[in-house]
């Protein structure tokens, strides 16, 4: 019993709070994880658009046919340059983890995007392990968008 004045908490109290927090945190530990792994393929698709949309710059820009190459096996791509012989710039980029490219509409795999604007057109499709996907689509006229 408290006197007046006195003010705290016991230790019986503290442990109900710490086992409400504890269950409300193993409830939400799996919708975390789902979350997780739905940002990690919205942002994969939003680099590749942007690398993409810079290779599409460059290849303005510099008036030399740039590409993007997929290595679907290692979940990697780079940039490339044609000035006589193509040439990587840049370093390799990766997917996140948990997220694969799952196909690529080019054979080879890669994106080529012309001195005036336009590229092959296509798509880059990725998927995680939860079989969300989403579509990297490429029109010939250089758009690039994302599909759901």
């Amino acid at each position: 019993m408290r006197k007046r004045g006195e003010y705290g908490v016991t230790l019986i109290e503290l442990v109900v709070v710490m086992a409400i927090i504890a269950v409300i945190g193993l409830c939400m530990a799996p919708a975390i994880g789902e979350w997780l792994d739905n940002f990690r393929i919205r942002q994969a698709a939003r680099e590749i658009v942007s690398n993409l949309q810079y290779a599409k710059m460059k290849a303005i820009s510099s008036r030399v046919e740039h590409r993007i190459c997929f290595d679907l096996p290692h979940k990697t791509y780079h940039l490339e340059k044609n000035d006589g012989a193509w040439t990587q710039e840049g370093s390799k980029f990766h997917v996140p983890r948990g997220v694969d490219i799952a196909s690529v509409t080019y054979n080879p795999p890669r994106v080529k995007f012309d001195p005036d604007g336009t590229s092959s057109s296509g798509h880059i499709k990725l998927e995680n392990g939860q079989g969300k996907t989403y579509k990297v689509v490429i029109y010939y006229t250089g758009r690039i968008r994302i599909e759901e």
